[in-house]
């Protein structure tokens, strides 16, 4: 089987033209084409300004760790202030926005408090982040649009 018959099979399979240009560049699933991209924010508990640094740095790679790990696509990662976080996540359709989020955030907060014992101590509960969260679907936003927000200075 060539590489285009593929292409029309999974398409076909979707009940989608391979022809149809909007559905082109969507990322392909079993059983739908899709693009579910998420702009996610989230403060650190009291809003202290504790990401800064060596943890700022550790943080976004732990989260990039933690996409991969979870098979979400972070296309941006970005501390602003020392006390917030911008994500921008790729995430098949089936995955819930409450518990992509809570991924990051455990996941996160374990590693960093186990890296950075200090980090604790700056926080009067113990607890690294907020309980709340943001977040925005891209829409038809372009990707690099948000990317851009979130990388700006």
């Amino acid at each position: 089987m060539n590489a285009s018959h593929k292409f029309y099979l999974q398409f076909h399979v979707i009940g989608l033209s391979p022809l149809d240009k909007e559905v082109m560049d969507l990322e392909k699933a079993r059983t739908c084409a899709f693009q579910a991209n998420y702009h996610l924010i989230w403060a650190t508990k009291y809003r202290r300004k504790v990401l800064v640094g060596s943890v700022e740095v550790r943080l976004v790679e732990v989260l990039k760790m933690i996409a991969e790990n979870h098979g979400y696509q972070l296309l941006a990662a970005k501390v602003h202030d020392g006390d917030h976080v911008h994500l921008f996540v790729s995430a098949k359709p089936k995955m819930s926005i409450p518990a992509m989020v809570s991924v990051f955030k455990c996941v996160s907060a374990k590693l960093l408090f186990e890296e950075f014992p200090g980090l604790k101590l700056r926080l009067w509960s113990g607890h690294l982040w907020s309980e709340g969260y943001a977040v925005r679907t891209a829409g038809s936003v372009p990707s690099w649009k948000i990317e851009e927000y979130i990388n700006r200075a």
